[in-house]
């Protein structure tokens, strides 16, 4: 990324009750526009793994043990903030999310967090997504509302508008207005 355009040190440290564990998949990883490393920087209480590297096993057992989600499009119905101690984020495109999910084997047994709808239309960096095909840090922070961490997701939500302004200048497009 070009230096003018850069943002890390605007990247704020954000507590969480919560621990987020970012899964990205392999393809992810050499994206600047990867937002679930983002949040994982953001978020003092994170750990970013990457899934799908030759040679490089994923071991999440130790990670879900417990009161552990996964969030997943379509997922489960929201759980009560108290009850969820540990979020599994996938972060990929959405088919490699959807494979993701029943190919790493700890994850089978781990209920999913499903989100409610977006209220607002959400800032775009990409052309040509649907609403509800959020960005991983808005699905973070999507999910600490859910799981009752107002303050944490807002921050995200402000890095996010940071990053997506940055990256819409880059490329030259505008994103919808956000209502």
């Amino acid at each position: 990324m070009p230096l003018d355009a850069c943002f890390c040190a605007e990247i704020p440290v954000i507590a969480t009750r919560v621990r987020i564990v970012v899964v990205r998949h392999a393809a992810e990883i050499p994206k600047t526009s990867n937002t679930g490393r983002i949040a994982a920087m953001a978020l003092a209480n994170a750990v970013l793994l990457d899934h799908g590297l030759q040679d490089q096993p994923l071991d999440l057992g130790p990670l879900v043990e417990g009161d552990a989600r996964v969030l997943f499009p379509g997922g489960g119905a929201p759980a009560q903030g108290s009850d969820v101690r540990t979020l599994v984020v996938l972060d990929g495109s959405w088919s490699h999310v959807r494979g993701m999910r029943w190919r790493i084997p700890p994850l089978e047994r781990v209920p999913s967090l499903g989100l409610p709808a977006p209220a607002v239309a959400p800032l775009r960096m990409r052309r040509g997504k649907s609403p509800e095909q959020l960005a991983t840090i808005e699905a973070v922070a999507a999910a600490l509302d859910v799981l009752g961490e107002p303050e944490p997701a807002e921050r995200l939500r402000t890095l996010f508008s940071v990053m997506a302004v940055r990256m819409r200048d880059l490329r030259g497009f505008d994103m919808p207005p956000k209502k």
